[in-house]
């Protein structure tokens, strides 16, 4: 048999393990909070410190507005009036099998025509197109006669403008517009190989040439060249 004692003595322990375990669990549940609300505030500065670094960086470094600004479109130049080359033999022929077309009232479709007269062309004796080859050589004669007459008529800066839209056009892939040459500015001069050569009247011996022979050409072609540069400033001063 128990004794009144030992009672007394369980009944106490029984009582306080309760109250022990309930402290252990509020003392974690405590622990538990406060790393949540540590953690929460850390959180909370690291978002505010980022957040105030974009703003300041936004601030410090704002980015400048830029104009667009349209692009210059280069001035188009007109085309100095000159003497029109004139067609080929084959191109009289052309036009000509064009005229027969049109005067006979049938509407002219080019390609269509174009073939019907290619085939017409291989058709006619030598003698046949002869007349068209003497027709295009004389309007050659003609043309080249008009060009010399016009070339003569231009100024220096006229020279240099359509020269100067002629080579932009021959940039482009435009074909078939050689620079005009000047007929009144004074030519350039020969070099010293070329003199050398007129004089031996051959090409392969300069290099062979005694160097006396060669510091005599390179001499005449340095005071032909300079001759050469004192008559063409002349020549532009006098003709702006």
């Amino acid at each position: 048999m128990f004794s009144l004692s030992a009672f007394r003595s369980a009944l106490t322990l029984s009582a306080a393990q309760p109250v022990r375990a309930m402290s252990v669990k509020a003392a974690a549940a405590s622990a538990t909070t406060k790393t949540r609300t540590k953690k929460a505030s850390s959180t909370t500065s690291t978002k505010a410190a980022s957040t105030k670094g974009k703003a300041t960086k936004k601030e410090s470094s704002p980015k400048p507005k830029t104009k667009k600004v349209a692009p210059v479109k280069p001035k188009k130049v007109e085309a100095l009036s000159m003497p029109k080359r004139p067609s080929t033999a084959w191109g009289l022929f052309f036009v000509e099998h064009l005229d027969k077309v049109r005067a006979s009232g049938k509407a002219v479709v080019p390609t269509t025509e174009t073939v019907i007269a290619s085939a017409q062309w291989k058709q006619l004796s030598d003698a046949q197109k002869q007349v068209y080859k003497d027709k295009y050589n004389a309007n050659l004669i003609e043309f080249k006669k008009n060009t010399s007459k016009r070339l003569e008529e231009l100024t220096p800066e006229e020279f240099k403008i359509e020269n100067a839209r002629r080579q932009a056009l021959r940039a482009a892939g435009k074909r078939g517009l050689p620079s005009l040459k000047d007929p009144n500015a004074p030519k350039r001069p020969l070099s010293s190989f070329f003199r050398y050569a007129q004089d031996q009247r051959t090409t392969g011996n300069w290099s062979k040439a005694p160097e006396h022979e060669k510091s005599r050409y390179t001499e005449l072609a340095r005071e032909a060249n300079e001759k050469y540069k004192a008559e063409r400033a002349a020549y532009l001063a006098a003709n702006p």
